[in-house]
């Protein structure tokens, strides 16, 4: 009940002030829950409002990933490495995989 009660306190929020931020946040909550389509939703808005923001570049692209769309998900790692910048993410995580979805191709 905790998380569904986050999850509508946070799509109130969203509703008054649809910011990247708020919409990170409740995409993290889904994949928490393994919502990988809602998951992908959410962090394609937040990296949407904040195109710059590596982070959010990288969890759209594991979201991606997780729903099987690798192609896609691969545009997503090689942006969110491209953005540089101070980022949470795991560089060497995100160059491995950037790898073994290349050669998939």
């Amino acid at each position: 009940t905790d998380s569904l009660a986050n999850e509508s306190r946070l799509k109130t929020l969203i509703d008054r002030d649809p910011s990247p931020h708020l919409y990170q946040t409740l995409a993290n909550l889904y994949a928490e829950q393994q919502r990988w389509p809602e998951a992908q939703n959410a962090y394609f808005e937040a990296f949407r409002g904040a195109p710059g923001n590596a982070d959010y570049a990288f969890n759209l692209a594991v979201s991606l990933d997780m729903l099987g769309q690798r192609s896609t998900a691969l545009t997503y790692y090689e942006k969110a490495l491209a953005l540089g910048g101070i980022h949470r993410f795991d560089r060497a995580r995100a160059e491995a995989r950037i790898r073994q979805l290349k050669q998939a191709h």
